[in-house]
């Protein structure tokens, strides 16, 4: 059995992922998916740039004069705050419209990972299953993230208000954001095993270090303007070796439970 994957190698992953970005049975199939991220970021940002400015102003009006001292490091909090939210929300919304798409880029990367050149190559109709199995799958997760978000979004702008204790809000709403990811890449290969996502979210619970950080890699990705049009798919795709290669079990020729070849 190989040595388990330390959470601080999880970027490479990512790396690994837009790397395969390229390969041969898979580059056609990341084309929709960007033109979506590219108008997807153009609206975002657009939204982005018009309230986040007076939005920042307005807050710091309301810190008291004797505390105008920190107004700096209250600003660099709320910005920070707001870049967690930017890449999160961009991430949420891009998943859900590009779902079906990534679906069949999952079902590619792990056919290549487990070495089934048949499943590599599957029918158009095989594909259009797949991509639809994938949009429906994507409703349930956001049935499970999307009350979830507004309570962790209610408590995080509560806390944001409360001096000195503002300083987790960021904290708060990265770790969430984290988790969200984590579990919403993982769903991908594993909806392709057939894993019902109550069991995805218990086995991403029983290496939570490993998940978060492989959750946060991906936030970090989403975050960077421009370059995340291309890191969401490679992110997908290293969700989908993580989860293959950490915690998917598939079965041997004898039937005996074995992980996925690095």
């Amino acid at each position: 059995m190989s040595k388990p994957l330390s959470p601080f190698a999880t970027p490479a992953l990512i790396k690994e992922g837009f790397n395969l970005l390229w390969h041969p049975d898979i580059r056609w199939l990341v084309i929709l998916p960007v033109l979506i991220n590219i108008a997807l970021f153009s609206a975002v940002t657009w939204t982005a740039g018009l309230w986040l400015s007076d939005w920042l102003d307005w807050l710091i009006s309301l810190v008291p004069e004797w505390l105008q001292w920190l107004v700096w490091i209250i600003w660099l909090l709320f910005a920070l705050l707001a870049l967690v939210i930017y890449g999160f929300t961009f991430t949420l919304i891009a998943n859900f419209l590009g779902s079906p798409f990534y679906g069949i880029i999952v079902e590619r990367v792990i056919a290549i990972e487990r070495g089934d050149r048949a499943r590599s190559h599957a029918s158009t109709v095989a594909l259009l299953a797949t991509a639809w199995r994938s949009f429906r799958r994507e409703i349930q997760i956001i049935g499970y993230m999307l009350p979830r978000t507004l309570g962790v979004t209610l408590v995080t702008l509560v806390v944001s208000f409360m001096p000195i204790i503002n300083i987790v809000a960021p904290l708060i709403a990265g770790s969430w954001a984290a988790w969200s990811l984590a579990i919403q890449y993982f769903d991908y290969p594993a909806d392709n095993d057939q894993i019902m996502f109550a069991e995805v979210k218990e086995r991403a619970r029983e290496q939570r270090l490993l998940s978060l950080s492989f959750g946060l890699s991906a936030l970090v990705a989403a975050a960077i303007p421009l370059i995340n049009l291309l890191l969401l798919p490679a992110s997908v795709i290293g969700g989908s070796l993580l989860w293959c290669r950490e915690y998917a079990d598939v079965q041997n020729d004898n039937g005996a439970a074995e992980r996925c070849a690095s």
